[in-house]
């Protein structure tokens, strides 16, 4: 499985879509090769790094992420899961909280 490309973000249990898009298009960008994973994503007023290993066989990967939200650092772990075009991306702030996203493979 090959979690290359970019995916937009199209909804949240946690967070309106208005909040979503107020900066730009929300979306997760994956670059794979082999087992190793690393991207970005922006969802709303939070950006960040991610660095992942896809276990063999897999159609999911955990991953730990730095970046920001609303000028606040962050950091964590997290984990994304691939069921055809359609990615569920979870963050979990390091002694904070958790959001998880909705997304589906841009063309």
């Amino acid at each position: 499985m090959d979690f290359t490309g970019t995916y937009e973000i199209v909804s949240s249990p946690d967070f309106d879509y208005g909040y979503l898009s107020m900066d730009v298009q929300p979306y997760v960008t994956l670059r794979q090769t082999g087992d190793r994973v690393t991207g970005e994503y922006q969802a709303g007023l939070q950006a960040g790094s991610v660095y992942g290993t896809v276990p063999e066989g897999a159609n999911f990967f955990t991953f730990s992420f730095e970046g920001n939200d609303e000028m606040d650092e962050v950091n964590g772990m997290g984990e994304a899961t691939l069921k055809g075009d359609s990615l569920t991306f979870e963050l979990r702030y390091h002694y904070g909280d958790g959001f998880s996203f909705d997304c589906e493979r841009r063309g």
